[in-house]
């Protein structure tokens, strides 16, 4: 089992459904027949993720990218570094990390052609250190960049301590760095969300939602951009966003490293 391909079913389009097996597909059926919003909260955290790309690149200046579990090639909206290059063209920088080796393999064959600023490697958030390696060898650390993790923070463990995994990655950037991140949340539906996160477990996805408090500590520090956290829906909607029904079962924001 894929979280990768599972994303790619959850989003309930046949260009990006044709990266997921039967067994994704069948997990997808299972998560609905609980009354878990599987693709409105797929589409939704897509929809956030392009746009909050669309903002630190256009809007805060940011040229480089570090995005952590980037997931399969996306068929039907840009690649993060689509949006990069739209705005800053031969300054782009884009370093793609996913701990699944099928998914980079999958980028690295996506994005061969897309330039030496692109690339696309294996690695852990839980591992952080090992990450900066990578950053230090492709990219710029005299110029800001956006650490990227939408969809990914819910998957690790407390005992694997993410929010210090975030925080020593975001140490090692410079000033006018960010951080854009999704999280799934269990306030608002517990129950709901509590079978959900049992069924992807015992599927071989360990997932681990969490309340407001826990998840701004990912932000500490940061200077929030907007809205600040909020549900993943509400963080600066846009007309092109009416494919990805609200939904409030994950928090999503954006935080400047001033």
């Amino acid at each position: 089992m894929s979280s990768a391909r599972v994303h790619h079913a959850a989003l309930g389009d046949p260009a990006e459904a044709r990266d997921s097996y039967p067994g994704d597909e069948a997990l997808v059926r299972q998560l609905v027949g609980i009354g878990y919003p599987v693709h409105a909260v797929a589409r939704a955290t897509r929809a956030f993720h392009l746009r909050a790309v669309s903002f630190v690149t256009a809007g805060l200046g940011i040229g480089q990218i570090v995005e952590i579990g980037p997931g399969l090639p996306p068929h039907t909206t840009p690649a993060t570094h689509h949006i990069v290059t739209r705005h800053h063209h031969t300054r782009t920088r884009v370093l793609y990390i996913d701990h699944d080796p099928e998914v980079t393999a999958h980028l690295n064959t996506a994005y061969e052609d897309a330039g030496s600023g692109i690339r696309s490697l294996t690695g852990d958030l839980r591992q952080p250190d090992d990450i900066l390696t990578d950053i230090a060898l492709h990219l710029d650390l005299r110029k800001p960049v956006a650490l990227v993790a939408t969809g990914v923070l819910d998957q690790i463990t407390d005992d694997d301590h993410p929010h210090a995994a975030v925080r020593r990655l975001l140490n090692a950037l410079p000033t006018r760095s960010a951080l854009v991140a999704t999280h799934l949340t269990h306030e608002h539906d517990p129950q709901t969300i509590h079978r959900a996160a049992r069924l992807l477990t015992d599927a071989g996805l360990p997932t681990y939602p969490r309340g407001f408090e826990e998840i701004a500590a990912f932000f500490t520090h940061l200077t929030p951009i907007g809205p600040g956290l909020v549900p993943t829906a509400q963080w600066h909607p846009t007309h092109t966003d009416n494919h990805a029904p609200p939904t409030d079962h994950t928090y999503s924001a954006i935080g400047h490293l001033t």
